[in-house]
């Protein structure tokens, strides 16, 4: 029988377009949850998802200058479990912490750029928006 190795992924969020002064709070948090973060800056929009959580099998893409999707800020969870997550999201509620956009890390957006997953959550975020405005 061959062994398997299966290696872990950290526990991580990648933050976008966060406000400062939520920003500061949220690293409390994350420090004391002990979840590393990763604040997406402008010229890694091109990079892969998975490069950015720290999974295995991605390589870092030559920096470029991207123009950044407008965005009210998100947060982007990998590696981390339901029970995690769910925690993750109670604290955030108790410290009053509001970043419009949650996200998790899928097997499909992994592949695909930061700034192209960034767009897409917009697009989600609009039509939810528009369909709670329209009820």
């Amino acid at each position: 029988m061959k062994a398997r190795i299966v290696t872990k992924i950290p526990e991580r969020v990648l933050l976008f377009a966060i406000d400062k002064t939520v920003q500061e709070k949220l690293n409390g948090i994350l420090q004391k949850l002990d979840i590393q973060s990763h604040t997406v800056i402008n010229r890694e929009l091109g990079q892969d998802v998975g490069y950015l959580a720290g999974f295995h099998g991605f390589q870092e893409k030559p920096m470029s200058d991207v123009v950044p999707p407008a965005s009210e800020g998100v947060l982007c969870m990998c590696g981390m479990s339901s029970q995690r997550i769910d925690c993750f999201i109670k604290t955030l509620k108790e410290y009053q912490i509001d970043i419009p956009i949650k996200a998790t890390v899928t097997a499909t957006n992994q592949k695909w750029s930061f700034g192209a997953l960034v767009e897409e959550l917009n697009r989600e975020h609009e039509a939810i928006l528009k369909q709670q405005n329209s009820r």
